[in-house]
């Protein structure tokens, strides 16, 4: 036995990197809402990439792909974020969970989502306070609907992995 395992069970151990990569995920959120992250710095460096590939980029054409890469970012951001808070809540659901089994997975997208819905009021309200940096509750139902779509695709794709593991088990080995 190592001194992990001696002074903490499994079940807790387990715990801990279930939740692991929800903190990362965290940590990358905080990270870019600073005000190094605001609109203003990305389309700058947007526009400086666009000069080096193709010369003199068109400021409206760059100014309208910034806005579209930060709200894609927002969605596939929290989406992601959602994913892991799903997992870590999987892990922890299954730990002690009491009523019927059938009920976790949704259970736990719904945890996943909720989360990620307040993570994303947080950043908002931060973001209020930084210079150079806006509050848009848009941006909140941007990120929960990539939470929700991510589960919702995630929950697509176990089912049919279920499904044809129940038709032929050999289905996914070939």
């Amino acid at each position: 036995m190592n001194s992990m395992q001696t002074s903490r069970g499994p079940a807790q151990q387990t715990l801990s990197m279930a939740w692991l990569p929800v903190l990362l995920g965290l940590t990358v959120i905080c990270l870019e809402s600073t005000s190094t992250m605001s609109g203003a710095n990305t389309g700058r460096w947007l526009e400086d990439l666009c000069r080096w590939l193709w010369g003199h980029p068109d400021e409206s054409a760059v100014a309208s792909a910034n806005l579209v890469l930060r709200k894609v970012g927002h969605f596939c951001g929290y989406g992601t974020l959602a994913l892991l808070f799903r997992r870590a809540w999987m892990i922890t659901l299954r730990l002690s969970w009491k009523g019927s089994r059938s009920r976790l997975p949704f259970s736990a997208a719904a945890l996943a989502v909720v989360c990620t819905f307040f993570v994303a009021c947080l950043d908002e309200v931060h973001q209020r306070f930084l210079p150079g940096r806006f509050s848009s509750f848009y941006d909140v139902m941007i990120d929960t609907s990539g939470a929700i779509l991510f589960n919702w695709v995630v929950r697509i794709m176990m089912e049919r992995r279920r499904r044809a593991l129940l038709e032929s088990p050999n289905a996914l080995l070939g």
